[in-house]
């Protein structure tokens, strides 16, 4: 006996198929989400941070706690690109920055013993 293939289909209108096609549409530079994504991450970045050189030898707490709180939102904006060397690199700095200033609160609260100077 024969097997029997049975299709069920919708069959789809004009609108359906824009509908489908718009959320996917790629405008490239100029696509509002590419834009909201780099808007995203400037907005991540504290303000202060680009002025910071190695004449600046000091930071405050307070810098240093919004510094772990744009980690935390560069690092979900990171976790929205597909797996690879690029997401994979970011997360690493990401981290490696995370417990470097962890060490400096730890070091600021005299949780630990530290010798340099912030």
């Amino acid at each position: 006996m024969a097997v029997r293939q049975i299709e069920r289909a919708v069959i789809l209108e004009p609108e359906d198929i824009e509908a489908m096609h718009r959320p996917f549409i790629n405008k490239g530079n100029s696509d509002p989400i590419v834009r909201a994504f780099r808007e995203a991450l400037r907005a991540s970045t504290p303000g202060w941070l680009s002025a910071l050189d190695s004449e600046s030898k000091t930071v405050s707490r307070s810098r240093l706690d919004e510094l772990l709180t744009a980690i935390g939102h560069r690092r979900d904006l990171v976790g929205a690109l597909p797996n690879g060397e690029v997401k994979t690199e970011a997360l690493e700095q990401l981290t490696s920055l995370d417990e470097l200033i962890t060490e400096m609160l730890a070091q600021l609260d005299g949780t630990t013993s530290g010798t340099g100077s912030l």
